[in-house]
C-alpha cells in the first residue's frame, strides 16, 4: 500500500522520542521498535486517522453539541435563580 509509513526505531530511541514518533504517525502507519541488534521486539500501530484529529466539525455538530451542554447544566442546576441570570449577575 503506498502512503502507508512503517519505520524502524531502536527501543533507546523510542524511550527518549515516543510522543513525537506517535504524533507523526497516521491510521495504519507502524513504527517497529528494535534491540541494539537490530531485532525486532514490538510493533506499535497507529490507530488515529489524520483526517479526525485536524478536521473541525461542521457548525451544525458544533450548535448540537452547546444545546445539549445547555440542557445538561440546566437539568443538574440547583440554585434558586436560572444559570443565565447567575451568570448576567456575574458580568455586572
Amino acid at each position: 500500500m503506498s502512503g502507508i509509513k512503517s519505520v524502524t526505531v531502536p527501543v533507546e530511541t523510542a524511550e527518549r522520542d515516543l510522543k513525537h514518533l506517535l504524533d507523526e504517525l497516521h491510521l495504519g502507519e507502524t513504527i517497529t521498535l528494535v534491540n541494539s541488534e537490530g531485532a525486532p521486539l514490538a510493533i506499535v500501530v497507529s490507530l488515529r486517522a489524520a483526517a479526525l484529529a485536524t478536521e473541525t466539525p461542521p457548525a451544525s455538530d458544533w450548535v448540537a453539541q452547546w444545546e445539549a451542554l445547555a440542557e445538561e447544566v440546566g437539568r443538574a442546576w440547583k440554585g434558586e435563580k436560572g444559570a443565565v441570570e447567575a451568570l448576567s449577575e456575574m458580568r455586572r
